[in-house]
């Protein structure tokens, strides 16, 4: 009889070993969760949050948004060259870190050029774009675009 109840005595303390991993693994997955949606939550707001257009084929469109990292992301868009009744995406972009609050930057880099956006508030609904492209040919194009916020 002692050796039955000897034998039990592991099988309980495994078995409360493993219940008590068990539920410090589920307790650290809700914690982890919890502390990333808190995380997105404290982002501060963004002035440049929104859909910024414009009448330019070129940079018809900038969408700006706070990814849950609290980084500012970017897609740009532009008119097709394939349509031009239709505007085309150039793809997601993390913008680049700035030290000043109203200025940030984007860039893209595609087969033939590397093109970078420089985005400068000027109000609330209202930004420049300035957009600069080098072609691997040694070409550099250049231009400026005002963009309004959409409501």
């Amino acid at each position: 009889m002692t050796q039955a109840s000897s034998a039990r005595i592991p099988l309980r303390r495994i078995m409360a070993v493993l219940l008590a991993a068990a539920l410090t693994l589920s307790l650290s997955v809700v914690l982890t969760v919890t502390s990333t949606k808190q995380a997105a939550a404290l982002c501060s707001a963004n002035r440049f949050d929104g859909t910024w257009r414009s009448s330019d084929a070129r940079l018809k469109r900038v969408d700006v948004w706070q990814g849950e990292d609290c980084n500012l992301y970017a897609r740009a868009w532009s008119v097709c060259e394939n349509d031009s009744s239709y505007i085309c995406s150039w793809g997601n972009r993390r913008m680049g870190d700035s030290p000043e609050p109203n200025f940030q930057f984007v860039g893209y880099n595609w087969s033939n050029a590397d093109e970078v956006l420089q985005l400068r508030m000027q109000d609330r609904s209202h930004i420049s774009v300035w957009d600069s492209t080098d072609y691997h040919n040694g070409k550099k194009v250049s231009f400026t675009v005002t963009m309004y916020k959409s409501r």
